[in-house]
């Protein structure tokens, strides 16, 4: 799953957004990080297969010509499950160690400027 230059994993807990609303969402900053050899994968919980599953999220990912939403279902992705409503971002580099970490709740208002921050600081990195 790993691009040239590395992985994001965002890991989505219960209750989170669907899995066609955070392609979606974060479509422009995805599409930037994979031109810089980074993928992005979303990551859920076995309890949100619905989430995951639903019909628009399985046409999204197809679309977008690539896996890229996941259900845990072993709940091995973290060391410890995410609360509910909240997002952790993990950027691995290309030898898969881990570079930076984010943890946002999506109670907050700010919660899609913040992870698109976050995303948007993985890029800035690979243009210096």
């Amino acid at each position: 799953m790993k691009g040239e230059h590395g992985l994001v994993v965002v890991g989505v807990g219960t209750a989170g957004e669907r899995g066609f609303q955070m392609l979606h969402r974060f479509a422009e900053i995805s599409d930037s990080l994979e031109a810089h050899g980074i993928n992005i994968v979303f990551v859920y919980p076995k309890a949100s297969a619905r989430h995951v599953f639903d019909a628009i999220s399985v046409r999204g990912a197809r679309y977008r010509g690539k896996t890229c939403l996941f259900l845990d279902g072993d709940g091995r992705l973290f060391r410890k499950p995410l609360p509910p409503r909240a997002i952790r971002a993990v950027y691995l580099d290309a030898d898969m160690r881990s570079i930076d970490t984010t943890c946002v709740m999506l109670d907050s208002e700010t919660w899609d400027d913040a992870l698109r921050s976050f995303l948007a600081d993985i890029v800035g990195r690979r243009l210096h």
